[in-house]
Formats: C-alpha cells, sequence, structure tokens
C-alpha cells in the first residue's frame, strides 16, 4: 500500500514452450509456468487478473514477437512507481550474436533475430517501468530430461548483464526436470520455498536464490547422477526489494522429500505424487476429491478389490462378463450404480439448490438430473477433481455409444478398462462415511459467519477459477430462500459483499441468472427477498440483467432438453425432434437465454467422437440463422469463454473442432465488429480451418475457467 493509500499491483507475465519446430522439445515447461503462476496466487500478493499465462504451441499465434513486446510494454506503461513486474520464461534459451534470445516454438534457425524474443529488446522495454522489474529465467537447458540449449554463452552475457534475473543454472550447467514430479527442479524448489516461506514475509531474489540452492544440491545428493544445478542471480535493485509478499495461507505438506514422496507405500508412489500436487496448486475454499489411489498397473481384479459399494454378487458378475468379453454387459450396471450413487450425492444438497445450480426450475428434471449434468456439478461442488470429471464424462461417451440400437461395434477391452477404473477410483471406492466434503464446510461458513470486503474468504474467491464463483453465487440465491432469522441476516450481508467482489468478474450467463432470480421474487411478490437482491443488484449497477418478463426460462428449458438429448442413447435418432422444437420456440432469442440455445445448437452440430446427426443439422443452422450480428459478438465475447461444453468438444482437435471451424466460415463471422483483439485473432483461425490454434485457445480458455 502507498502513502497515498493506493494498492500495488503485481503484474507478470509467464511464458513457457515445450514443443518446437527446428529445436529439440522439452518436458514440463507448461506445468512449470502454471505452478509459478497458482504458487504466486495462491501464497503471495498476486491477483490472477494482473497475471498474462502464455502456454505457446506451434503455429500458435502468440508465437509472433511482435505481440509479445506488445502485451509486455501494454503492462510496463501503466506501471505505478509502487507496482512491480515479474517476467517467467521455461524453454529454450541461446546467445546468437552476442545478443541473448529466448527461442519461441515457431523459431527458425535462419531467422533468430525476427522469431526469437530478444531479451536485449525486452531489456529496452522494461526500463521504461516506474517500478522494479524482476526476471526468473529457467531456460539454460539441453536434451530430454534437461532442457534447452548447452549455450555457455546465453548464461556467461545474462550474468554480464544489470538486470535482476534470477536464472536456473550457472555456466557451463544445464536446468534438469523429474518425471516423478513431472516439473522442473528449478522451477518446483522456487515454488515449494515461496510455500514454505515465513507468513506476511517479503520474498526477495537474493533469499530465495540461497534456498533454492541448498534444495538443489540435495536434490543432486539424493538422485547421486552426477547432476550439478547451480542458480545464478544478477543485476542489482535499490535497497532489498521484494517481487512478492507471503501471505497468511498456511502450507501444510511438501510433496517431494529426499527423491521419494513422504510415507507412501511403493505401490502408489507416481499416482499419489500426482494427485499432491494438484492439491499444492488448488484452492481452498473447497477441495475437490481427488479419488482413491490406484496402481497405474493395477488390473481389473486389483481395481474391483477398492470397490465398497456393490455386493459381492454384483462385482461377480461384473468380472466375469469382462472375464467372458462380454464388455458392454460388464460396463453398464456398473455405470449405472456409479451414477445413481454420484446423483444421490448431488442430491442431498437440496433439491432446490440443484435447481438453482443448473438454472432450471423443474422439480422432474432435477430429481432424473442428467448424466452430463451430475458429473459436471460433482466436479463443481468437489465430490470429484477435473481430473475425474474428464475421465467420467469420457466414460459416459464410451458407454452412451455402444449402447445405442444401431451399433454394431463392440466395446473393446481397453475401453471397459478404462470405465471400470474411473468409476472405482472416482465414487465406487470411497466410502460415505469418509468422506470429507469441504464444500459444505464453505456453504455453512455463508450462514454462520459475516465476511468483510478485506476478509480471506473474499481474497481466496477472487483469485479462485471461475467455478468457485459460479457455485458461490448460486449457493447464495439457495440460501437467501432457505434460511431465516440470525442466519438469513448473514447471508444477506454477505450476499452484498460477495456480489460486488466478483461482479465484474462473472460472465453474463451468471449476471443475469442473478437478475432473473430478482424477476422471480418479483412475480411472486416475495418482499423479504426482493430488497436485499435490489440493494445488492444496485451497488453493482446490475440492472440491465433484470429481464423484463421470464419468457426466456422457457428457451433454457427446451435448450437443456437439447443437451440431455444429446448426451443419451440413440442420440443421432432423437436430436432432429427436440432441435425442431427448439426451433419453434420463437424468432427472437432473448438475451439471457442467448447462451444455452446457442451452446446447445454448437454441441448438435459438433457431433461427439463418432459423428453427429445428419437430419438434426439443417434444424440447427436454422436457429443460428435467426440470430443478429449483436447475438453472435455477445456469444463468442461474453459466453463461449465460460461455455465449458463447447470449449471441450473444441479442445479435442478433431472433426469436432474442424465442424466449429465450418460453421463459423459458413456464417461469415469474421465480417462482425468484435472488440477484443484476442477474439478477433480466434475468429481468423476458425475461418482458416486452423485446427491447431483453435485447440490451444479453447485449452487455455479451459484452463481460466478451472476445467482443464
Amino acid at each position: 500500500m502507498s502513502k497515498w493509500g493506493i494498492k500495488m499491483r503485481r503484474y507478470a507475465v509467464f511464458i513457457s514452450c515445450e514443443e518446437y519446430k527446428e529445436f529439440d522439445d522439452i518436458d514440463f515447461c507448461h506445468s512449470d509456468s502454471v505452478l509459478m503462476e497458482n504458487t504466486l496466487v495462491d501464497y503471495c500478493d498476486y491477483d490472477r487478473k494482473d497475471i498474462q499465462l502464455l502456454l505457446i504451441y506451434i503455429d500458435a499465434f502468440e508465437n509472433d514477437v511482435s505481440y509479445l513486446y506488445k502485451t509486455i510494454s501494454e503492462i510496463i506503461n501503466k506501471m505505478e512507481k509502487e507496482d512491480t513486474f515479474l517476467f517467467y520464461f521455461a524453454g529454450h534459451g541461446m546467445l546468437y550474436r552476442e545478443d541473448e534470445y529466448l527461442i519461441l516454438p515457431d523459431t527458425v534457425q535462419n531467422d533468430i533475430e525476427g522469431t526469437a524474443l530478444s531479451l536485449k529488446y525486452l531489456n529496452s522495454i522494461l526500463k521504461k517501468a516506474k517500478g522494479n522489474t524482476f526476471r526468473i529465467l529457467d531456460a539454460c537447458h539441453s536434451g530430454k530430461d534437461v532442457r534447452g540449449i548447452r549455450e555457455n554463452g546465453f548464461i556467461r552475457e545474462i550474468i554480464k548483464s544489470s538486470w535482476a534475473t534470477l536464472a536456473a543454472c550457472s555456466e557451463n550447467e544445464c536446468s534438469y526436470s523429474d518425471d516423478k514430479l513431472e516439473q522442473g527442479i528449478f522451477t518446483y524448489y522456487i515454488s515449494e520455498e515461496i510455500k514454505k516461506w515465513k507468513l506476511s514475509e517479503k520474498i526477495t531474489f537474493e533469499a530465495l536464490k540461497i534456498l533454492v540452492c541448498r534444495d538443489l544440491q540435495q536434490w543432486e545428493e539424493d538422485k547421486n547422477n552426477g547432476h550439478i544445478q547451480t542458480p545464478t542471480l544478477n543485476g542489482s535493485i535499490i535497497g532489498n526489494a521484494d517481487f512478492a509478499i507471503r501471505n497468511e495461507k498456511e502450507y501444510e505438506y511438501a510433496l517431494y522429500d529426499k527423491g521419494i514422496v513422504k510415507e507412501q507405500k511403493k505401490e502408489v508412489l507416481e499416482v499419489n505424487t500426482e494427485l499432491s500436487i494438484v492439491n499444492n496448486q488448488s484452492m481452498v475454499l473447497w477441495e475437490p476429491n481427488a479419488g482413491i489411489l490406484i496402481s497405474k498397473s493395477a488390473d481389473v481384479v486389483e481395481i474391483l478389490r477398492n470397490d465398497v459399494q456393490l455386493k459381492e454378487r454384483e462385482l461377480k458378475g461384473i468380472y466375469n462378463n469382462y472375464q467372458n468379453e462380454s464388455y458392454e454387459f460388464a460396463a453398464e450396471p456398473l455405470w449405472n450404480r456409479t451414477m445413481s450413487l454420484l446423483r444421490k450425492r448431488v442430491l442431498a444438497l437440496g433439491e432446490e439448490f440443484v435447481s438453482e445450480m443448473v438454472g432450471i426450475d423443474k422439480i422432474e428434471y432435477v430429481r432424473e438430473l442428467p448424466e452430463f449434468e451430475v458429473i459436471n456439478l460433482a466436479m463443481e461442488l468437489g465430490f470429484i477433481n477435473n481430473t475425474g470429471k474428464m475421465r467420467l464424462m469420457h466414460s459416459y461417451e464410451t458407454i452412451t455409444h455402444y449402447l445405442q440400437r444401431d451399433v454394431e461395434d463392440e466395446m473393446t477391452k481397453n475401453e471397459v478398462e478404462s470405465i471400470i477404473r474411473a468409476c472405482v477410483q472416482y465414487v465406487l471406492g470411497i466410502d460415505e462415511s469418509e468422506i470429507v466434503f469441504e464444500y459444505n464446510d464453505f456453504r455453512n461458513s455463508l450462514k454462520l459467519e459475516k465476511f468483510d470486503r478485506d476478509s480471506t474468504k473474499i481474497e481466496m474467491l477472487k483469485n479462485s477459477p471461475y467455478f468457485y464463483k459460479r457455485t458461490t453465487i448460486r449457493t447464495f440465491v439457495n440460501l437467501i430462500s432457505t434460511t431465516e432469522g440470525a442466519e438469513f441476516e448473514n447471508v444477506i450481508s454477505n450476499f452484498d459483499v460477495v456480489l460486488s467482489a466478483v461482479w465484474d468478474e462473472l460472465s453474463s450467463d451468471d449476471k443475469y441468472f442473478v437478475g432473473i432470480t430478482y424477476s422471480k421474487y418479483v412475480n411472486k411478490g416475495a418482499k423479504e427477498y426482493i430488497v436485499p437482491i435490489k440493494n445488492a443488484l444496485i451497488k453493482v449497477g446490475g440492472f440491465d440483467y433484470v429481464p423484463e418478463n421470464l419468457r426466456s426460462l422457457s428457451f433454457v428449458s427446451v435448450a437443456k432438453r437439447v443437451k440431455t438429448v444429446h448426451y443419451a442413447m440413440n442420440n443421432f435418432y432423437n436430436e432432429p425432434s427436440v432441435v425442431k422444437e427448439l426451433g419453434r420456440m420463437g424468432s427472437k432469442i432473448p438475451r439471457p437465454a442467448i447462451k444455452e440455445v446457442i451452446s446447445a445448437t454448437f454441441m448438435i452440430l459438433m457431433g461427439n467422437a463418432y459423428g453427429r446427426s445428419f437430419d438434426a443439422v439443417e434444424p440447427a443452422k436454422e436457429i443460428l440463422r435467426k440470430l443478429t450480428e449483436s447475438d453472435w459478438v455477445y456469444y463468442i465475447e461474453q459466453c463461449l469463454p465460460y461455455d465449458e461444453e463447447v470449449l471441450s468438444k473444441m479442445q479435442v482437435g478433431d472433426e469436432r473442432t474442424g465442424r466449429w471451424c465450418e460453421i463459423i466460415e459458413e456464417f461469415e463471422i469474421d465480417k462482425f465488429d468484435f472488440s477484443s483483439t484476442k477474439v478477433k485473432e480466434f475468429i481468423k483461425y476458425s475461418v482458416k480451418g486452423d485446427r491447431r490454434n483453435v485447440k490451444v485457445i479453447a485449452g487455455n480458455y479451459l484452463k481460466k475457467i478451472g476445467s482443464m
């Protein structure tokens, strides 16, 4: 905080490159970049909105060096004296004509100056900053388990420069990675030392280097592999300037100790390593359940032994069908029990609450909640983590395909084994009495505690992945109508504080959710609920999102039905009729329903891994023809970045991505006036049919909302 009471800002740009056109590929650079971002946001005073995370791939638009220079310049130009800027790079580095360069995936060896990032030019940009700037370079690498290029001059020149730079190694050394951790060792230990830093204390490069050097020396001794890696600190800053301040979050454990995971059995070493890393990086509002530990090499017998939900005769029946190669008959009963149990866990929170979460007020829909909704909600509420959701959704798509009446192919052994593993690891292997459901504790805190605008929970929420914000707002809406007395007073007070804190970051779809909720209560004349929601909306200027009528709910309801049919068995046969029903709803789609209607339509047009319904294509396109330019711009700029279902299809990179590109080209979406430069780039790649870049951008959107 400055003497004028202005809060300082910590800006950062993280760049990582793993795959290269003309240089050797490197392992785990993207993991390092994500780890650094999460560490500084979760454990320090960085705000995610002030960080640019650029995971660059071959042919991605971020390979344009002018784009990168411009991105950094824009941040430097808006810095105040109290602010700081951190530049982090993980990838190849080299010396070329007495200048150091950071190599990008598209860098070509006969044009290094035009296609690689010049540190000399970067320094000229950083020189303009009003505040302090810092660099962390994990770019002195070579080989598969050793990163980048053995170029002694690269480190020698960095050491000679006058910028505050923490480099991964000394001259004549290389930077190493660890396959067990799936991280670069240098970045991993930076993260560990930051997490173990004394709470509320400033973090400086000088002190950090000493600790990381000690860690690397211990790692070298434990590995006994002859690798020597000594981080280098150079440059000077006036005073002992800090690049971060440790926040109040406790760090409960360190993952890596002398080359092994602490106190873990040998057979589950690798699985536990993966899960622990996820937990270290996740937010603490509520932790997702990472499932039980199952060895990667476990066979079906070993996996089924972990099942604590099915009876012995059921397990025998499943295994016998597996042994007899009747894989569909082994998978179907197991899957049905899995979904029944997971649905039960979700609905235990209350039908009204689940109704708020899915945005449908039809109780019949909630009680028979479609499996895709069950899996999505289970992840958002913490019953499973992102990996569990990905594996269960893949299992769902596989099962529904093979159980369709017109499919002649048979399920393979690998497919049924994946289904059995996912069901047992994330649902059937978990004893009800042992579930630690952290979301419930958080939900209770909303009605039992009173937050102020500077409370720790508010800061955590602001820095959390998007789905935490969405779930919190919908939880509040449910609590407003289900609490009374002192609890009700706490809820409406906390709702006011939280809505003000996250309103600017909410998607239009979720803003409309709050506005529609207000309209419902106005129509019912429920004054006790109208007043607090009205006051909260006034404070954030949210009445633009209050619809004049509730016609949009009818559109949303039918759009949800389209999605349900799309995910269900015999979807290719059943989709045409329900898409036509959606098309008959009206010639103009209400703005609050735009997201769900277009999302459902794109899901039909993009199809699934097995194709799409030919007879549903034209009715779906008829719906898109009703859209105005304003509707298209609104969906793509404000809704698509949060549309997990469409983005997930787009991110696969197969025919589904290609169909997205075809639609964007057919409807000439590139002629529309988009305000966002990144959206324009995205649309340009789509029109060109550039699946690789479309896939990368979709993946980046999914990471930002916490779905990857």
